[in-house]
């Protein structure tokens, strides 16, 4: 994946493209992108407007990378991308108790 950014924005980046790398054993030549991936593909551009809008569908939906993600975004915004992202005060802590849920629960 192409990047062009701060070393925030990057390990993000490589983050995402960790946490979607296909499993061993994978035989799908022409996967198609997760949302995921499109949304990491959003930020990793600079498309910060995009990526925020489908990080919230998805961390609203429970993902917790996205949640992880969006809530930076929406706490950080100002400082590390220059911008406000909203997110209501209950989308902010839903979004905390999903980012924080326990690894060994999935």
């Amino acid at each position: 994946m192409e990047f062009t950014g701060n070393s925030f924005a990057h390990r993000i980046v490589r983050l995402a493209d960790a946490a979607s790398a296909p499993s061993v054993g994978a035989t799908t030549p022409t996967a198609v992108p997760s949302a995921f991936e499109r949304a990491i593909d959003h930020f990793a551009h600079g498309h910060w407007s995009e990526a925020f809008e489908a990080l919230v569908s998805l961390a609203d939906a429970g993902d917790r990378e996205a949640a992880r993600i969006a809530l930076l975004m929406a706490v950080q915004g100002p400082r590390l991308f220059g911008r406000t992202f909203s997110a209501s005060s209950s989308q902010r802590k839903r979004w905390q108790m999903v980012a924080n849920r326990d690894y060994t629960m999935e």
